[in-house]
Protein backbone atom coordinates (compact mmCIF):
# COMPACT_ATOMS: atom_id res chain seq x y z
CA UNK A 1 0.00 0.00 0.00
CA UNK A 2 3.05 2.40 0.97
CA UNK A 3 4.75 1.57 -2.44
CA UNK A 4 1.35 2.28 -4.58
CA UNK A 5 1.05 5.63 -2.57
CA UNK A 6 4.83 6.85 -3.08
CA UNK A 7 3.89 5.61 -6.80
CA UNK A 8 0.49 8.14 -7.21
CA UNK A 9 2.50 10.82 -5.43
CA UNK A 10 5.31 10.59 -7.87
CA UNK A 11 3.08 10.61 -10.90
CA UNK A 12 1.38 13.60 -9.40
CA UNK A 13 4.71 15.28 -9.12
CA UNK A 14 5.51 14.43 -12.68
CA UNK A 15 2.32 16.08 -13.30
CA UNK A 16 2.88 19.25 -11.40
CA UNK A 17 6.65 19.83 -13.38
CA UNK A 18 5.36 19.02 -16.49
CA UNK A 19 2.34 22.18 -15.71
CA UNK A 20 5.59 24.02 -14.60
CA UNK A 21 7.43 23.56 -17.29
CA UNK A 22 4.41 24.19 -19.92
CA UNK A 23 3.64 27.48 -18.14
CA UNK A 24 7.65 28.93 -17.95
CA UNK A 25 7.59 28.41 -22.14
CA UNK A 26 4.01 29.69 -22.62
CA UNK A 27 4.09 33.20 -20.54
CA UNK A 28 8.32 33.37 -21.56
CA UNK A 29 7.21 33.21 -25.01
CA UNK A 30 4.00 35.65 -24.37
CA UNK A 31 7.01 38.25 -22.97
CA UNK A 32 9.52 37.38 -25.91
CA UNK A 33 11.60 35.69 -23.17
CA UNK A 34 14.35 34.56 -23.53
CA UNK A 35 14.52 30.81 -22.80
CA UNK A 36 17.98 29.93 -23.61
CA UNK A 37 19.36 29.55 -19.50
CA UNK A 38 16.43 27.34 -19.02
CA UNK A 39 17.34 24.15 -16.64
CA UNK A 40 16.62 21.07 -19.33
CA UNK A 41 15.74 18.67 -17.47
CA UNK A 42 18.58 15.28 -17.39
CA UNK A 43 17.71 12.40 -16.42
CA UNK A 44 19.99 12.33 -13.60
CA UNK A 45 18.72 15.67 -12.27
CA UNK A 46 15.44 14.29 -12.69
CA UNK A 47 16.00 11.47 -10.60
CA UNK A 48 18.11 12.97 -7.66
CA UNK A 49 15.51 15.71 -7.22
CA UNK A 50 17.69 18.77 -8.23
CA UNK A 51 15.87 19.73 -11.43
CA UNK A 52 13.13 20.91 -9.22
CA UNK A 53 15.23 23.51 -7.15
CA UNK A 54 16.83 24.60 -10.76
CA UNK A 55 13.71 25.54 -12.11
CA UNK A 56 12.82 27.38 -9.19
CA UNK A 57 16.12 29.29 -8.90
CA UNK A 58 15.68 30.08 -12.76
CA UNK A 59 11.86 31.05 -12.31
CA UNK A 60 13.25 33.21 -9.23
CA UNK A 61 15.85 35.33 -11.11
CA UNK A 62 13.81 35.80 -14.17
CA UNK A 63 11.00 35.61 -14.54
CA UNK A 64 8.21 38.06 -12.27
CA UNK A 65 5.60 35.49 -11.24
CA UNK A 66 7.76 32.79 -9.47
CA UNK A 67 5.70 33.37 -6.33
CA UNK A 68 2.43 32.83 -8.10
CA UNK A 69 4.36 29.36 -9.66
CA UNK A 70 5.79 28.38 -6.35
CA UNK A 71 2.67 29.01 -4.33
CA UNK A 72 0.74 27.12 -6.79
CA UNK A 73 3.37 24.53 -6.61
CA UNK A 74 3.24 24.60 -2.84
CA UNK A 75 -0.39 24.38 -2.53
CA UNK A 76 -0.57 21.05 -4.98
CA UNK A 77 2.21 19.20 -2.42
CA UNK A 78 -0.60 19.57 -0.16
CA UNK A 79 -3.13 18.32 -2.04
CA UNK A 80 -1.37 14.92 -2.67
CA UNK A 81 -0.29 14.84 0.75
CA UNK A 82 3.35 16.32 1.20
CA UNK A 83 3.66 17.94 4.50
CA UNK A 84 6.82 19.80 3.98
CA UNK A 85 7.71 22.68 1.94
CA UNK A 86 11.44 23.79 1.44
CA UNK A 87 12.42 22.29 4.67
CA UNK A 88 9.18 23.28 6.43
CA UNK A 89 6.67 21.36 7.77
CA UNK A 90 3.03 22.25 7.31
CA UNK A 91 1.27 21.40 10.42
CA UNK A 92 -2.27 22.61 11.64
CA UNK A 93 -1.07 25.48 13.61
CA UNK A 94 1.95 26.32 12.26
CA UNK A 95 5.26 26.38 10.12
CA UNK A 96 7.94 24.41 11.79
CA UNK A 97 11.55 23.97 9.96
CA UNK A 98 13.03 20.65 9.59
CA UNK A 99 15.70 20.14 12.05
CA UNK A 100 17.94 17.01 11.81
CA UNK A 101 21.48 17.27 12.70
CA UNK A 102 23.02 14.76 14.77
CA UNK A 103 25.51 17.02 16.00
CA UNK A 104 25.28 18.23 18.98
CA UNK A 105 28.07 20.97 19.42
CA UNK A 106 30.47 21.34 22.11
CA UNK A 107 31.33 23.84 24.79
CA UNK A 108 34.77 23.90 24.47
CA UNK A 109 35.34 27.22 23.11
CA UNK A 110 33.01 28.63 25.84
CA UNK A 111 35.30 27.07 28.65
CA UNK A 112 38.00 28.52 27.18
CA UNK A 113 36.38 32.18 27.47
CA UNK A 114 35.29 31.79 31.03
CA UNK A 115 39.08 30.50 31.83
CA UNK A 116 41.15 32.97 30.11
CA UNK A 117 38.63 36.38 31.28
CA UNK A 118 37.37 35.07 34.80
CA UNK A 119 33.96 37.09 34.50
CA UNK A 120 30.68 35.76 35.97
CA UNK A 121 29.35 34.13 32.14
CA UNK A 122 25.89 32.52 31.57
CA UNK A 123 24.44 30.26 28.23
CA UNK A 124 21.27 30.40 27.69
CA UNK A 125 20.49 27.66 24.59
CA UNK A 126 17.04 27.98 22.76
CA UNK A 127 15.61 24.90 21.16
CA UNK A 128 13.25 25.32 17.94
CA UNK A 129 9.79 25.28 17.79
CA UNK A 130 10.87 21.62 16.18
CA UNK A 131 11.42 20.19 19.91
CA UNK A 132 8.55 22.29 22.06
CA UNK A 133 5.67 21.35 19.39
CA UNK A 134 7.54 17.97 18.20
CA UNK A 135 4.00 16.05 18.76
CA UNK A 136 2.57 17.93 16.30
CA UNK A 137 4.88 16.77 13.46
CA UNK A 138 3.73 14.49 10.80
CA UNK A 139 4.25 10.86 11.56
CA UNK A 140 7.69 9.64 10.68
CA UNK A 141 9.17 13.23 10.52
CA UNK A 142 12.50 13.53 10.70
CA UNK A 143 13.72 15.66 14.00
CA UNK A 144 16.60 16.06 16.22
CA UNK A 145 16.48 15.66 19.66
CA UNK A 146 17.45 19.06 21.05
CA UNK A 147 17.04 18.75 24.22
CA UNK A 148 19.34 15.98 24.46
CA UNK A 149 21.74 17.85 22.50
CA UNK A 150 21.51 20.45 25.05
CA UNK A 151 21.49 18.80 28.25
CA UNK A 152 25.46 17.08 26.38
CA UNK A 153 26.76 20.88 26.13
CA UNK A 154 25.48 21.99 29.08
CA UNK A 155 26.91 19.14 31.23
CA UNK A 156 30.48 19.75 29.32
CA UNK A 157 30.70 23.25 30.63
CA UNK A 158 33.09 24.40 32.95
CA UNK A 159 31.46 24.12 36.82
CA UNK A 160 31.65 28.04 37.36
CA UNK A 161 29.40 28.98 33.83
CA UNK A 162 25.71 28.98 35.05
CA UNK A 163 23.40 27.01 32.33
CA UNK A 164 19.82 28.40 31.79
CA UNK A 165 17.13 25.62 31.55
CA UNK A 166 15.50 27.81 28.49
CA UNK A 167 13.87 23.89 27.30
CA UNK A 168 11.94 23.39 30.21
CA UNK A 169 10.72 26.90 30.76
CA UNK A 170 9.39 26.92 27.09
CA UNK A 171 7.94 23.72 27.33
CA UNK A 172 6.13 24.44 30.52
CA UNK A 173 4.62 27.11 28.12
CA UNK A 174 3.88 25.54 24.79
CA UNK A 175 0.19 25.85 24.49
CA UNK A 176 0.96 29.83 24.90
CA UNK A 177 2.26 32.21 22.01
CA UNK A 178 5.99 31.41 22.53
CA UNK A 179 6.81 30.60 19.34
CA UNK A 180 5.51 32.51 16.09
CA UNK A 181 3.31 30.35 13.89
CA UNK A 182 4.80 31.89 10.65
CA UNK A 183 8.68 32.42 12.21
CA UNK A 184 11.53 30.81 13.14
CA UNK A 185 12.02 32.60 16.15
CA UNK A 186 10.59 33.09 19.94
CA UNK A 187 7.93 35.88 19.85
CA UNK A 188 8.73 38.66 22.91
CA UNK A 189 6.36 36.74 25.13
CA UNK A 190 8.59 33.55 25.08
CA UNK A 191 11.73 35.87 25.59
CA UNK A 192 10.17 37.62 28.72
CA UNK A 193 9.93 33.85 30.71
CA UNK A 194 13.74 32.75 29.86
CA UNK A 195 14.65 36.55 30.54
CA UNK A 196 13.09 36.23 33.99
CA UNK A 197 15.24 33.18 34.66
CA UNK A 198 18.42 34.76 33.60
CA UNK A 199 18.12 37.57 35.21
CA UNK A 200 17.42 36.42 38.82
CA UNK A 201 20.74 33.78 38.30
CA UNK A 202 22.84 37.03 37.04
CA UNK A 203 21.48 38.49 40.49
CA UNK A 204 18.81 40.95 39.45
CA UNK A 205 14.86 40.66 40.64
CA UNK A 206 13.51 40.85 37.36
CA UNK A 207 11.33 43.25 36.04
CA UNK A 208 7.42 42.03 36.48
CA UNK A 209 5.90 40.87 33.27
CA UNK A 210 2.50 43.45 34.66
CA UNK A 211 4.71 46.21 34.45
CA UNK A 212 4.95 46.26 30.52
CA UNK A 213 3.13 47.99 28.02
CA UNK A 214 2.44 46.10 25.45
CA UNK A 215 1.70 47.66 21.78
CA UNK A 216 1.19 45.31 18.94
CA UNK A 217 2.80 46.76 16.18
CA UNK A 218 1.31 44.17 13.60
CA UNK A 219 -1.24 41.73 13.44
CA UNK A 220 0.04 40.55 10.19
CA UNK A 221 3.47 39.33 10.15
CA UNK A 222 4.89 36.60 8.24
CA UNK A 223 7.66 35.61 8.67
CA UNK A 224 10.52 33.53 7.52
CA UNK A 225 8.94 29.77 7.12
CA UNK A 226 5.99 31.74 5.50
CA UNK A 227 8.63 33.22 2.96
CA UNK A 228 10.11 29.97 2.65
CA UNK A 229 6.84 28.32 1.69
CA UNK A 230 4.68 30.91 0.59
CA UNK A 231 1.95 29.16 2.25
CA UNK A 232 -0.49 31.52 3.14
CA UNK A 233 -2.52 28.44 5.09
CA UNK A 234 -1.81 29.78 8.69
CA UNK A 235 -2.78 32.48 10.89
CA UNK A 236 -0.36 35.27 10.84
CA UNK A 237 1.74 36.36 13.66
CA UNK A 238 1.03 39.37 15.75
CA UNK A 239 5.03 41.32 16.12
CA UNK A 240 4.89 43.00 20.01
CA UNK A 241 6.72 45.48 21.72
CA UNK A 242 7.13 45.99 25.76
CA UNK A 243 8.19 49.36 26.80
CA UNK A 244 8.78 49.57 30.83
CA UNK A 245 7.30 53.60 31.33
CA UNK A 246 9.27 53.70 34.25
CA UNK A 247 12.78 51.89 33.40
CA UNK A 248 15.98 52.84 32.07
CA UNK A 249 16.32 55.28 29.21
CA UNK A 250 18.60 55.09 26.28
CA UNK A 251 21.39 57.45 25.87
CA UNK A 252 23.19 56.55 23.21
CA UNK A 253 23.80 53.80 20.82
CA UNK A 254 27.20 52.72 18.57
CA UNK A 255 26.60 50.10 15.63
CA UNK A 256 29.65 48.92 14.39
CA UNK A 257 28.95 46.93 10.82
CA UNK A 258 30.79 43.58 9.32
CA UNK A 259 32.90 46.19 6.76
CA UNK A 260 34.00 48.23 9.30
CA UNK A 261 31.11 50.86 8.99
CA UNK A 262 30.25 52.94 12.29
CA UNK A 263 27.33 54.00 12.48
CA UNK A 264 25.74 56.47 15.81
CA UNK A 265 21.88 56.05 16.79
CA UNK A 266 20.08 57.16 19.64
CA UNK A 267 16.75 54.55 19.37
CA UNK A 268 17.01 51.23 19.29
CA UNK A 269 14.00 49.74 17.18
CA UNK A 270 13.63 50.06 13.54
CA UNK A 271 10.36 50.91 12.64
CA UNK A 272 10.82 50.79 8.39
CA UNK A 273 11.42 47.05 9.41
CA UNK A 274 7.47 47.30 9.39
CA UNK A 275 6.77 47.83 5.90
CA UNK A 276 9.43 45.30 4.85
CA UNK A 277 9.12 40.75 4.32
CA UNK A 278 11.73 41.17 7.38
CA UNK A 279 9.48 42.57 10.40
CA UNK A 280 11.89 40.98 13.24
CA UNK A 281 14.52 43.42 12.04
CA UNK A 282 12.63 45.55 14.17
CA UNK A 283 14.17 44.55 17.75
CA UNK A 284 17.35 45.73 16.28
CA UNK A 285 17.44 46.87 12.90
CA UNK A 286 19.96 45.56 10.05
CA UNK A 287 22.39 42.70 11.83
CA UNK A 288 25.68 44.40 12.44
CA UNK A 289 28.46 42.69 14.00
CA UNK A 290 28.89 44.36 17.19
CA UNK A 291 26.44 47.31 19.05
CA UNK A 292 26.97 48.93 21.86
CA UNK A 293 24.03 50.40 24.16
CA UNK A 294 24.09 53.09 27.03
CA UNK A 295 21.27 53.60 29.08
CA UNK A 296 20.94 56.38 32.44
CA UNK A 297 21.75 53.67 35.10
CA UNK A 298 24.26 54.74 36.96
CA UNK A 299 25.16 50.85 38.66
CA UNK A 300 28.30 50.11 36.98
CA UNK A 301 26.91 46.60 35.29
CA UNK A 302 27.94 46.27 32.14
CA UNK A 303 26.65 43.19 30.12
CA UNK A 304 28.61 41.70 27.09
CA UNK A 305 26.16 39.49 25.34
CA UNK A 306 26.97 36.83 22.78
CA UNK A 307 24.35 36.30 20.49
CA UNK A 308 22.61 35.09 16.98
CA UNK A 309 19.09 36.61 16.27
CA UNK A 310 17.38 35.08 18.81
CA UNK A 311 18.44 37.40 21.23
CA UNK A 312 17.23 40.46 19.29
CA UNK A 313 13.79 40.53 21.12
CA UNK A 314 15.30 39.87 24.64
CA UNK A 315 17.47 42.85 24.87
CA UNK A 316 14.55 45.38 25.85
CA UNK A 317 14.41 43.27 29.24
CA UNK A 318 17.89 43.31 29.61
CA UNK A 319 18.12 47.06 29.27
CA UNK A 320 16.37 47.66 32.57
CA UNK A 321 19.29 45.99 34.65
CA UNK A 322 22.59 47.24 32.75
CA UNK A 323 24.27 51.04 32.40
CA UNK A 324 26.25 49.14 29.11
CA UNK A 325 25.27 46.34 26.78
CA UNK A 326 27.64 45.20 24.55
CA UNK A 327 25.79 43.28 21.50
CA UNK A 328 28.12 41.03 19.19
CA UNK A 329 26.40 38.65 16.95
CA UNK A 330 27.53 35.21 16.69
CA UNK A 331 26.01 35.16 13.11
CA UNK A 332 28.40 37.42 11.57
CA UNK A 333 31.61 37.05 13.22
CA UNK A 334 31.20 33.00 14.20
CA UNK A 335 34.19 31.60 16.25
CA UNK A 336 36.04 34.44 16.34
CA UNK A 337 33.91 36.32 18.29
CA UNK A 338 36.53 37.01 21.19
CA UNK A 339 37.96 39.91 18.69
CA UNK A 340 34.98 42.18 18.33
CA UNK A 341 34.98 43.59 21.89
CA UNK A 342 37.23 43.03 25.31
CA UNK A 343 36.12 40.64 27.48
CA UNK A 344 37.63 42.38 30.62
CA UNK A 345 36.01 45.58 29.90
CA UNK A 346 32.31 43.92 31.16
CA UNK A 347 31.29 42.76 34.70
CA UNK A 348 29.17 39.85 32.94
CA UNK A 349 29.15 37.70 29.54
CA UNK A 350 25.83 35.81 28.16
CA UNK A 351 26.19 33.45 25.45
CA UNK A 352 22.28 33.31 24.11
CA UNK A 353 21.78 31.08 20.69
CA UNK A 354 19.47 29.02 19.31
CA UNK A 355 20.72 25.34 19.34
CA UNK A 356 20.76 24.94 15.52
CA UNK A 357 23.44 28.07 15.48
CA UNK A 358 24.95 26.90 18.42
CA UNK A 359 25.73 23.71 16.23
CA UNK A 360 27.07 25.48 13.09
CA UNK A 361 29.45 27.63 14.83
CA UNK A 362 31.36 25.76 17.91
CA UNK A 363 31.81 22.19 16.18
Amino acid sequence: MKKIKKQHKSAHRTMLLIILVYLTIIIGTVRNFKLSEFPVPEKQTLLNGTWTGELETFLKQNLGFHDMLFQFKSQTDLIIGEKMIQGVYITDERLIEKQVSAEAGNAGILNHFYQEYHIPTYLVLVPSASEIYESTLPANALNANQEKMIKSIYSDTETGIRCVDAYHILSSLKESYIYYRTDSHWTSYGAYYIYQSAIQKMGFTPVSYQKYVISHLSTDFRGDLYQKTLYDGIKPDVLDCYTYEKGSEIKDIRVRYQDGTIEKRSVLYDKSALETDEMYRFYLGEPCQRMIIRTNLDNGKKLLLYKDDFGDCIIPFLLQHYSEICIVNLEQTGNQFQDVAEPSDYTQAMFLCSVKKWQEIFQ
